[in-house]
């Protein structure tokens, strides 16, 4: 009995071939995700819902109205959302601030309620990253990418 086997070179070249574009498609994905989770968390301390207490600031005088508990830290001086980056390397990012204080905002204290910004970005854009991941697999099922 003999069995001969054909194609083998061609296949694993396909196959190599194939990996680039799926990484390629793979870290746009991530990229694309990182940089809405960055925004999402920005946009939520800059415009999102603020009911907490307002009261009066000094040094430039002004009236700040504070976040509730719950809801996206309250913007004052605009440092927080300045400080939001995205590091990507490409298949893998991190979303993050290197405030010492945006954890105790983000996850609360002992005497502070948690005002989390992050986290809901990230809930937010779950299913979207699901999706796109989704798209890949089924385009390279059906030979898209190749």
């Amino acid at each position: 009995m003999k069995i001969r086997l054909t194609g083998a070179d061609e296949l694993r070249k396909a196959l190599a071939e194939f990996s680039i574009n799926a990484d390629r498609e793979l870290a746009n994905v991530v990229r694309g995700t990182a940089q809405n989770i960055r925004t999402h968390a920005i946009k939520s301390i800059q415009r999102g819902t603020k009911s907490g207490i307002e009261y009066q600031k000094y040094s430039p005088r002004r009236k700040h109205r504070a976040s509730a508990p719950g809801e996206a830290p309250a913007t004052d001086t605009g440092r927080l959302a300045n400080s939001i980056q995205a590091d990507i390397q490409g298949k893998q990012a991190t979303v993050f601030t290197n405030l010492e204080y945006a954890p105790w905002l983000e996850f609360g204290t002992q005497k502070i309620e948690p005002r989390p910004f992050m986290v809901p970005s990230m809930e937010k854009e779950r299913p979207k990253f699901e999706q796109r991941l989704n798209r890949i697999v089924d385009a390279a099922a059906k030979g898209i990418i190749k």
